[in-house]
């Protein structure tokens, strides 16, 4: 985990369930406590193996970022993983749609910005039905 100033950002790579234990017990007994983060870059590409109910409910990030090509024949990310996200308040970020995701931490807060090729099709987020989870009513 990286602390930046008040900003707290997490950028998982490719940990597993155990590295996720050990993450939130950094989380848990370190002198934020068990703050929301601000940035978290979700670990194996949003594979199902990753980001573990007990991750994303410690960590409640504001932005998730997702890295994961388009027309990937894994699936990435899973469609399971970006609802957990979406049910903790996260904003979703996915760079096979949303291209490069750039965030600027700021004296006000965050800043997202992305940028994608001009043929791609345009939107702030990632939005579930996207990765084919379905919305609730």
């Amino acid at each position: 985990m990286v602390t930046l100033g008040v900003r707290r950002v997490l950028i998982t790579g490719d940990a597993g369930a155990g590295r996720e234990r050990e993450f939130v017990n950094a989380l848990e007994s370190g002198p934020l406590g068990r703050r929301r983060l601000d940035v978290l870059v979700a670990g194996h590409h949003g594979s199902a193996t990753s980001s573990s109910p007990t991750l994303v409910a410690a960590t409640r990030p504001r932005e998730v970022i997702f890295s994961s090509g388009r027309g990937n024949p894994f699936g990435h990310p899973a469609p399971a993983v970006v609802q957990r996200f979406v049910d903790a308040g996260s904003r979703v970020w996915n760079t096979a749609y949303d291209g490069a995701v750039r965030v600027v931490l700021t004296r006000s807060g965050l800043e997202v910005s992305t940028q994608r090729h001009p043929g791609w099709s345009r939107r702030s987020a990632v939005d579930v039905g996207d990765v084919g989870v379905e919305s609730s009513p």
